[in-house]
């Protein structure tokens, strides 16, 4: 049943639900307008607008539980607002020190790490950037995939374990979303190039996600194999199945991607203890 229809004047890029209050969402557009709509009052409630050259909105979501709206622009730039007036708080130009990528590409995902006060930005120089909010500084830079011209975005795993983004070369690609700087006897503190890729399609990886609740599709799995008479678990340290059915899987993971073709597919990763 459709509740209400909001009309926008040009390409909506963007729309995230406020954390603490669902009856509010907020839209970014191509139009360069920043809008936080009231589903109940069927209205815009605040709205603002993007200075600079360009002005294409081309990411939003919320972050630190609702407080800030922040949206990505082409040019590179996450702006800040105050969520309760939409005013503008501060910016982050994304983009390199030196070399290729120092001038802005654009923005196409915006993911909040919750609880450390801190943002991932995916952006068009095949980089992924952790921020910390507290002095707007770089915790962290991801590399390895390629996104030159996509829409693609990185996320992270339901227990923000990892993160995980599509690419261009038809690859998913997973990094830990902080290394173990112990195991390394000179590395850049602010830089993770170790990642896994799987070669997952035939075609540009648009999108990859980690499943936010991997312990129901196991228990599925489990409960299939066993009507099969197939029993791979035997094994209780990794799958423990409780009295109510639901299997614990604190160190496993779900993983959906899907290509440029429309094809979609499902990993399960599955953990073993080595005796």
């Amino acid at each position: 049943e459709c509740l209400c229809c909001f009309q926008h004047i040009d390409f909506v890029t963007a729309i995230a639900f406020h954390p603490r209050d669902d009856r509010y969402f907020l839209s970014g557009s191509l139009d360069g307008k920043l809008r936080l709509w009231n589903i109940p009052d069927k209205k815009v409630a605040l709205w603002n607008e993007v200075d600079g050259q360009t002005k294409l909105i081309t990411a939003a979501n919320f972050c630190q539980n609702g407080k800030y709206a922040v949206i990505g622009t082409y040019d590179g730039r996450c702006i800040f607002y105050d969520t309760e007036h939409l005013k503008y708080h501060t910016q982050i130009h994304v983009r390199s020190t030196r070399g290729r990528n120092k001038v802005g590409r654009k923005i196409t995902g915006i993911e909040p790490l919750p609880g450390e006060n801190k943002i991932l930005v995916t952006s068009n120089d095949s980089r992924i950037r952790l921020y910390d909010l507290r002095d707007l500084s770089l915790s962290m830079k991801y590399k390895g995939y390629v996104n030159s011209s996509s829409q693609i975005k990185a996320s992270f795993s339901h227990d923000f374990t990892y993160l995980v983004s599509g690419s261009e070369d038809k690859y998913v690609y997973i990094w830990s979303t902080y290394h173990d700087l112990s195991k390394f006897t000179s590395v850049r503190r602010d830089r993770n190039d170790f990642w896994e890729g799987i070669k997952a399609h035939n075609a540009v990886v648009t999108s990859a996600i980690f499943a936010p609740n991997p312990s129901l599709m196991l228990s599925l799995d489990v409960q299939s194999e066993k009507l099969e008479g197939i029993d791979k678990y035997e094994d209780a340290e990794v799958l423990d199945s409780t009295s109510t059915g639901i299997v614990k899987t604190d160190n496993t993971e779900v993983l959906l991607s899907a290509d440029f073709t429309g094809a979609i597919k499902v990993f399960i990763n599955k953990r073993k203890t080595v005796s």
